[in-house]
């Protein structure tokens, strides 16, 4: 199936965060889907604009549209003789799979999204350079996901960076269990617990007893499957408790340890780093006096004393904060595993490495400000280069099948199976 164009997740996302009011776009895609012959890589566009201006629920359904005839969609094309990067992903929100698009927007690669179908006949896999698996290790389909793929790279004899090899769960509660003994690491304790559960042993003043295991009052408790702070609360007390449990209707929940991560001013640092190929990036660092912190909360633009801060643990992260948890960061990268992910951390005041999130969908982009951040930007691309060396270094040109041989091996897997 040939790719049908796109402008994408990295440039509908970039447009907007720049201000650009996406309305008359829309519009106009709406209008053109009509009649053009194209029309699916228009409803996929339709669905990123939606999202972006809050109704998930409308641009679920303009993906599940474009999704019912066309599986295969391309960005970045400029030319006839661009390599190609397969990415392999899952439907799903704009967070849900790797942003891929926003690591390769200025690169040499042709981005090539393929949604497999996880039922029926195995098919051909686009014709591509390398392929990348996009879907998050947390998906409620991943081990159906990596099966198919693996049985698609295996046919094609390509490989699929960031495809595990075998399970990885990078769920808050098994996170704990896998680095427990690491010299300098921190994991909150967390557990993950049912609403049927924790319900009756609050109102029966017995969640402790349930709880044993991530500790006492105060916990963090948020949705299962929640990201960016949505759900997130620090509860004090057991009426804290009733209190949250009454807003918020979710099925299951990870109940944390709160980590009093302050550093000696009272401040909180949070620091988001990027893992590729097995060396650790910095891609920004939040500073604020409250403790439920993300970058867009931090207000970093409106402080240049935090950004000089963030310039300085950017310049010298490789010769003081790699230094520092040298033991924790390599321990991360083996026992994770992956060709490439990211981690949401911060620094205790005894020197550990307290690690929040671990996720290989966590999103990196260039997007802030080159006059208000103007030491952002070096970094960034030093991360974008590793990563586009990453693919070079898995092309299919160093091994791998053309797209008749692959044709020829399916036939024989069919025969097979």
């Amino acid at each position: 199936m040939e790719p049908q164009e796109r402008l994408g997740l990295a440039r509908l996302t970039k447009m907007a965060f720049e201000g650009v009011d996406l309305r008359p776009l829309r519009n106009e895609l709406i209008s053109e889907c009509h009649h053009a012959q194209d029309a699916d890589g228009m409803f996929m566009d339709l669905s990123v604009i939606d999202q972006l201006y809050g109704n998930q629920e409308m641009g679920l359904r303009w993906q599940a549209k474009a999704l019912e005839r066309q599986r295969v969609f391309s960005t970045n094309r400029r030319g006839t003789d661009q390599p190609k990067v397969l990415v392999l992903a899952e439907p799903s929100h704009v967070g849900g799979n790797t942003p891929i698009e926003f690591l390769l927007q200025n690169s040499d690669f042709e981005v090539i999204t393929y949604y497999p179908n996880l039922d029926g006949d195995v098919d051909l896999l686009p014709d591509h350079d390398v392929a990348f698996c996009a879907v998050p290790t947390d998906s409620h389909q991943a081990d159906a996901f990596f099966s198919r793929v693996q049985i698609l790279t295996d046919i094609a004899r390509t490989r699929a960076v960031n495809l595990p090899r075998g399970r990885v769960n990078l769920d808050r509660d098994a996170l704990a269990g896998i680095f427990s003994y690491v010299n300098g690491l921190r994991l909150p304790k967390t557990q993950r617990v049912e609403r049927l559960d924790l319900v009756p042993a609050v109102c029966n003043e017995v969640e402790l007893s349930l709880l044993r295991s991530v500790g006492t009052y105060p916990f963090i408790i948020r949705p299962v499957g929640s990201h960016a702070g949505a759900g997130l609360e620090k509860v004090e007390t057991p009426d804290a408790l009733r209190r949250y449990l009454a807003r918020q209707g979710a099925l299951e929940f990870f109940v944390s340890e709160y980590v009093d991560y302050a550093s000696e001013d009272g401040n909180f640092r949070k620091h988001r780093i990027v893992f590729v190929n097995g060396r650790a990036f910095p891609c920004h660092m939040a500073i604020s006096d409250q403790w439920d912190l993300w970058y867009l909360n931090a207000h970093m633009d409106a402080s240049a004393a935090k950004r000089a801060e963030e310039a300085a643990w950017m310049s010298g992260f490789d010769d003081s904060f790699v230094l520092r948890h040298k033991e924790a960061l390599e321990a991360l990268t083996d026992g994770i595993g992956l060709d490439y992910f990211g981690i949401d951390c911060a620094e205790d005041r005894d020197g550990n490495l307290v690690v929040f999130e671990a996720d290989n969908a966590l999103i990196v982009h260039d997007m802030d400000s080159a006059s208000v951040f103007p030491y952002k930007g070096r970094h960034m691309q030093r991360i974008f280069a590793a990563f586009e060396d990453m693919l070079v270094a898995n092309s299919r040109k160093s091994g791998g099948m053309s797209m008749t041989q692959n044709a020829g091996a399916i036939a024989a897997w069919h025969g097979h199976h």
